[in-house]
């Protein structure tokens, strides 16, 4: 099994900008690639960066930039999820890397729609290769993008 990781969770811990909800409504994004070296693997996972605590997901898309499985039957699916949920946002995903060219998913299961990140500390989002690919393409970009918003903590007031 091996881990990929974005340069937000190997460089940085990125963690987004905290943003308010209530009377601002900002929604902002966690946007982060990583590159994908080998074939991908059954249990693989790509670890995208965090969401903070109190965040409102609204959105979450996947994309390859190239293909991941060339076979005339591919068969790589992808799950996308957090700790202890690992297909809270997407879940077997087979639309990803399949084809030539840039692919991907915009797709959201509906318990990750509105989801509410409550734990109190940053959560780590990642994607699972819940099936490996039948034949391997090594050497893609994989790309997350994640909407959401920040709601104020009850009892805090808003800076």
């Amino acid at each position: 099994m091996a881990t990929y990781q974005a340069p937000q969770v190997t460089t940085y811990g990125y963690t987004p900008p905290q943003t308010g909800h209530g009377e601002s409504q900002i929604t902002t994004h966690l946007h982060t690639t990583a590159y994908v070296s080998a074939a991908l693997a059954t249990n693989d996972t790509i670890q995208f960066g965090y969401l903070p605590p109190n965040a409102v997901v609204a959105g979450v898309t996947l994309k390859a930039d190239a293909q991941l499985d060339s076979n005339g039957t591919p068969t790589l699916a992808f799950d996308v999820g957090v700790t202890g949920t690992i297909a809270l946002f997407k879940s077997a995903v087979t639309t990803v890397g399949h084809t030539s060219g840039p692919t991907a998913d915009a797709t959201i299961a509906p318990a990750g729609l509105l989801w509410k990140n409550t734990t109190g500390l940053k959560q780590l989002i990642f994607a699972t290769v819940t099936t490996g690919a039948a034949t391997g393409v090594a050497g893609a970009n994989v790309e997350l993008d994640v909407s959401f918003w920040v709601e104020d903590t009850p009892g805090v007031l808003p800076i």
